[in-house]
């Protein structure tokens, strides 16, 4: 049984292509009855953060010449600035489409934050009760699904710095604006 080389999809002994990939198959992996070892297996977080990456198709004087806007584009309401500043520059937009996307993904969770937070319950210090606070697990939960979106804004930062057009993990394939 042969695997492919390039994806590590398994293979059918008759087939010239790789049915995942297209990728063509080598003479001896077609023909070959021995078998041979899939490809290792990734974690997690490899595989959430396996996204495409599209850099090759942007000109490097543009990605040079934006890297500031494109870092920008993940800095909240700062995605703004991209957008206006550098509406030519097919980097920038990239890297703004995906900053408005994790921005409007910020103030969903802002507003799903605030909500929870709106759980009050009363509590008793040395038998004395007090009112309207907010129970420290629902604090601990709303920090907890901030941390995610956090890690995004970061991931994209670096990919923007480096000159990177790839996607962020989950938000990158979300096309909110064109």
């Amino acid at each position: 049984m042969a695997f492919c080389s390039n994806c590590g999809t398994q293979l059918s002994e008759n087939s010239n292509f790789c049915p995942s990939c297209s990728a063509p198959v080598g003479q001896n992996a077609a023909t070959s009855n021995t078998q041979s070892a899939p490809p290792p297996q990734q974690n997690v977080f490899q595989k959430i953060n396996n996204t495409s990456d599209t850099t090759a198709e942007y000109d490097p004087k543009d990605i040079a010449d934006n890297k500031v806007m494109a870092v920008l584009a993940y800095l909240g309401i700062l995605v703004l600035i991209p957008m206006f500043a550098a509406p030519n520059s097919k980097y920038a937009r990239f890297h703004a489409r995906q900053g408005f996307t994790l921005f409007l993904a910020y103030i969903a969770y802002s507003i799903i934050n605030f909500l929870l937070r709106l759980i009050k319950t009363t509590r008793y210090i040395l038998g004395i009760p007090y009112h309207h606070t907010t129970p420290g697990i629902v604090v601990f939960i709303g920090w907890l699904i901030g941390i995610p979106l956090f890690i995004l804004s970061i991931m994209g930062i670096i990919n923007a710095y480096q000159g990177k057009a790839k996607e962020l993990p989950v938000i990158g394939k979300i096309k909110i604006l064109k």
